[in-house]
């Protein structure tokens, strides 16, 4: 019995095929392009869904997606996504008919958090809060093991809190977002205003043979010592403690996972995000949560796959 995970970000798609057990048979992967529209961005995703059903044929049993923004889990709907730029997107219906499979979709934090819950913390903790640290920022939550949607199944937006009102332009056309302070993108602003020669930091800090202003060369350039990259981390820590300790307070979770991109970035941000949580006034929450930086940079298109598979035997 084998399960097909899809994580469809802002800026890359990710496929993997697994088994039952969260093991990995095959994984595949493509830029998103938003750019080029849904209907073209779903051609080329159902092209490699084709080459996984040539390949396992009848042992595969389900598709399981998660994308970035508000869904619809029941329709399998996407109903708005900020850093796609689609509305109104049919996800699971084009994906059954190609593939004949049961396909279940969520927002792509939420089958995060799932990883998160089965993979990262073998179902030992029951209240759960993931964090997806990438283009943009995204929450799922796990409430008494079981994954909690809100009346309308867009519970999770946390990168859309206002953290400062009136502050930093998001992508979703709003200002003051918790992702418009810690989302890649956001980051990558600070870095471009702040940092003068952007081609010397590059070539100096890039990753050899990739050498693009992202947040792994920022990373990079923190690691040697770099002080306003190092600047620029922490700050971004700071805002997503901010925005983290609302949601402890609200939430009370067993334990908050880390994961995506940027949260490889831990290090350097780790240590302004705990400064926050150590000024709060109420400490109970914040002494006994766990904060655990996800070992699998994965999370979302594993835990796809395994929510796609547990969904279809129930």
């Amino acid at each position: 019995m084998l399960g097909i995970g899809i994580d469809i970000g802002g800026t890359n798609t990710k496929l993997a095929v697994l088994d039952k057990s969260g093991g990995l048979l095959r994984e595949e992967r493509f830029h998103t392009l938003p750019g080029s529209g849904p209907s073209a961005f779903m051609r080329r995703l159902c092209g490699v869904l084709k080459a996984f059903k040539g390949v396992y044929g009848k042992k595969l049993f389900s598709v399981g997606v998660g994308i970035a923004g508000d869904v619809d889990p029941e329709k399998g709907l996407l109903r708005f996504s900020p850093n796609l730029g689609w509305s109104r997107m049919e996800v699971a219906a084009p994906i059954k008919k190609m593939t004949g499979l049961a396909c279940f979709v969520e927002n792509d934090a939420n089958m995060a958090a799932w990883g998160a819950y089965v993979l990262e913390l073998d179902r030992a903790q029951g209240n759960v809060l993931a964090i997806t640290l990438g283009t943009g920022i995204g929450s799922g939550l796990i409430v008494g093991g079981r994954l909690y949607h809100g009346a309308t199944g867009s519970a999770g937006e946390a990168g859309h809190m206002k953290i400062v009102p009136g502050g930093r332009k998001c992508n979703c056309g709003g200002r003051g977002c918790l992702e418009a302070y810690c989302g890649s993108y956001a980051i990558m602003r600070e870095a471009a205003a702040r940092i003068p020669d952007a081609g010397r930091f590059v070539k100096k800090y890039g990753v050899p043979g990739r050498e693009k202003l992202n947040t792994i060369c920022l990373r990079r350039a923190a690691d040697a010592g770099h002080k306003t990259a190092a600047a620029i981390w922490s700050e971004m820590g700071g805002a997503l403690g901010r925005g983290l300790a609302d949601m402890l307070l609200l939430l009370n979770p067993d334990c908050v996972v880390l994961t995506g991109g940027v949260s490889k970035a831990a290090g350097h941000f780790m240590p302004a995000l705990k400064a926050v949580f150590s000024a709060q006034q109420i400490k109970t929450p914040f002494k006994m949560v766990k904060i655990k930086i996800a070992k699998n940079a994965d999370l979302g298109v594993y835990g796809a796959a395994l929510f796609g598979l547990e969904k279809a035997r129930q």
